[in-house]
């Protein structure tokens, strides 16, 4: 079988422009928790999740919608519960469920624009600092989807372009007119409570307490883009438009030290759990380490600077644990670079590829038509027939432009389907899911769209969905989790069908912090429409009786999420590729793993098992079906299922007398 490279589609990523982790970090003896997630915001509004866990796996997405955009990102937990809070060029602070990826609620600080939003270290305020000068304090304590206006503090003219909490009590804000100010936000003897009194030692609650300057540049005001407090929390450290580093006695209001070693704007700062590390990014691309020297005097140094991305850097951010220790940058490049706190300058990087880590592609081989989706547009090509690779034409001028389809909605699209016959396709969104007939023209140049009504469809949005072989029948995975079947020949309500991991009762402490883990992330169906599978992040795979619409085989619980789910042509046979680059084969009907998964599963070539990057899909040529083809973003692997994997077994020495043999 011949490869080549076929560049026709034109899907573009997003900048990154906020990253937060779930936890803050711990000392050196204690291990990370198992619920540790990185949130990583984008330009076009959607918020990815990422489990360091298996290296680094995408676990789900957070659509986002027109014109909407993520400026930052906030965790917070209450109890077991991990809440994440988003803002984004509104008045607005939201809260996401992240079981449906839909906004568990919005609450208006009823000041200006939110420009930066931090979490207190005891999760139970946020701080949101505003275009019209004031900082909001919310109160976030009552439990998921409780969010209320606590107060607003000292409103002065400049706009609060960065945010951080110093303790549970006072908050810094970076601004516009190149100071740094200090305000009083909780009382000392209040913390931990819902609502704050009106006194407190340091001064009346919600005062400005302080105010330090930063250099102007050029007679204009300097913009202090980042602010971070140290976590011992006696310093204080700015970065701002001059391409200054400053580092404050946050005791005092004063400044320590200054560094001129960026060529543009700091836009991000991070620093270490031991307080004696910081790291700053912004436009010039370099990411600059200072480490203190003289701990007595608190001096610090320019120790390094490294420069990993092509483009604005916009986001860093910093964990540490006893297995842990990862730097985190993300901006205009799009790619998220994962770094090492510790070895900086000598430790390997790691730059995760831009290409989508769902497919974004679905296509129809026997009728050659392709379609790609990105945001709220979807396009459909055709690919021109040929008789042999040779005569076949790569470059883009054997593909047409067939259809292309740009929703009203201000939701981005969660997924797109084609039906066998290419005579349907199926649009969905978190809030509703659309059907369209794809009708040839008369000179069959390209497809003429026409939107098909059906009521039941227009009010349930989607976040997966697929035709049967038959393209009779629609299959609908809803934000909540439930499996629907529409059948499109009678055109009658939804029918739900029955899904085990729908069940809410007796979850462990890890899905209840995390409930989207019991989400589907794959469906597939055999091509002779007999067997329907069904996968969870968390590993489970359900096999279902199509024809019946009953539950045939619940699967063994998989030890890591599955990445890829594909039949094979004998349509009993289904292919599992997990996050921990292990391939599963399972015989169906049997109700067992394959006779080749039972010899070869647990000896797969270190090659393939050290692949960063995980499996995107399968592919099997129907006519050698004994060969799968998978891929990633970085790399193409073939399995002969036929044949079992060598293995080379040292043989065992045997002890004769005094001697080894």
């Amino acid at each position: 079988m011949d490869f080549r490279r076929c560049k026709i589609l034109d899907y573009t990523s997003h900048s990154i422009t906020a990253l937060a982790f779930s936890h803050a970090s711990v000392t050196p003896d204690k291990y990370a928790p198992r619920t540790l997630r990185l949130a990583v915001g984008r330009a076009n509004g959607d918020i990815e999740i990422w489990n360091p866990r298996s290296s680094w796996v995408h676990e789900l997405t957070l659509k986002g919608g027109r014109n909407r955009s993520i400026e930052g990102l906030a965790w917070t937990q209450s109890g077991t519960d991990l809440r994440l809070f988003s803002i984004g060029g509104s008045t607005v602070l939201t809260e996401w469920d992240l079981q449906s990826g839909l906004p568990l609620d919005h609450c208006d600080c009823n000041a200006g624009i939110v420009w930066s939003i931090s979490s207190s270290p005891d999760g139970t305020k946020i701080a949101a600092g505003c275009d019209d000068g004031s900082v909001v304090i919310f109160d976030v304590a009552g439990g998921r989807g409780v969010m209320m206006p606590l107060r607003i503090l000292q409103r002065q003219k400049s706009r609060v372009l960065s945010i951080a909490w110093r303790g549970n009590t006072q908050v810094i804000g970076g601004c516009a007119d190149g100071r740094i100010r200090i305000w009083t936000a909780v009382a000392a003897e209040d913390v931990g409570k819902p609502n704050g009194i009106a006194t407190s030692r340091e001064g009346v609650v919600g005062r400005i307490i302080g105010t330090m300057r930063v250099d102007k540049a050029q007679g204009e005001e300097t913009l202090v883009w980042s602010v971070v407090v140290l976590a011992n929390g006696k310093t204080i450290v700015s970065g701002d438009s001059t391409g200054s580093v400053k580092f404050w006695d946050a005791a005092h209001f004063s400044l320590l030290q200054s560094f001129k070693v960026h060529e543009a704007d700091v836009l991000c700062l991070a620093s270490n759990q031991a307080a004696d590390t910081v790291f700053s990014a912004g436009v010039d691309r370099k990411i600059v380490r200072y480490s203190i020297v003289d701990n007595k005097l608190r001096r610090w140094a320019n120790m390094s600077s490294r420069l990993l991305h092509a483009q604005d850097i916009r986001a860093l951010v910093s964990y540490e644990s006893k297995a842990s220790n990862y730097l985190i940058s993300g901006g205009v490049e799009r790619s998220i670079v994962i770094n090492s706190v510790d070895n900086f300058i000598d430790g390997v990087f790691r730059k995760i590829p831009v290409s989508p880590q769902r497919h974004y592609v679905h296509s129809v081989g026997g009728r050659r038509i392709i379609a790609l989706y990105s945001d709220n547009q979807v396009k459909i090509w055709a690919l021109e027939q040929f008789d042999s690779l040779a005569e076949a034409n790569f470059d883009g001028k054997n593909k047409r432009l067939v259809a292309s389809l740009t929703l009203n909605n201000d939701e981005n699209i969660t997924h797109v389907a084609l039906s066998a016959d290419a005579k349907y396709i199926a649009v969905a969104t978190n809030a509703q899911t659309k059907l369209f007939l794809l009708l040839p023209s008369k000179q069959g140049a390209a497809f003429k769209v026409k939107k098909i009504f059906f009521p039941a469809l227009v009010e349930q949005g989607c976040s997966i969905l697929s035709f049967d072989p038959s393209s009779k029948h629609l299959v609908l995975v809803s934000p909540e989790n439930e499996i629907f079947i529409y059948s499109i020949a009678k055109q009658d309500k939804l029918r739900e069908l029955p899904y085990t991991g729908k069940r809410t009762e007796g979850k462990s402490e890890l899905k209840q912090a995390l409930p989207y883990l019991d989400n589907i992330n794959h469906l597939a169906f055999s091509s002779d429409g007999k067997y329907f599978v069904v996968s969870t992040i968390s590993g489970s795979v359900v096999a279902y009786d199509w024809p019946n619409q009953s539950i045939y085989w619940n699967l063994p619980r998989i030890s890591s999420t599955p990445s890829v789910v594909k039949f094979c042509p004998d349509n009993d046979s289904l292919i599992i590729v997990t996050t921990q680059m292990k391939v599963l084969q399972f015989s169906v009907s049997e109700q067992a793993l394959s006779d080749w998964s039972r010899r070869n599963s647990g000896f797969l070539p270190p090659e393939f098992n050290n692949l960063v990057d995980k499996c995107s899909g399968i592919y099997i040529d129907e006519d050698a079906p004994e060969r799968a083809w998978m891929w990633g973003a970085s790399w193409l692997a073939n399995f002969d299922m036929s044949a079992d994997i060598p293995v080379f077994r040292i043989p065992k020495r045997k002890r004769n007398g005094l001697s080894v043999e």
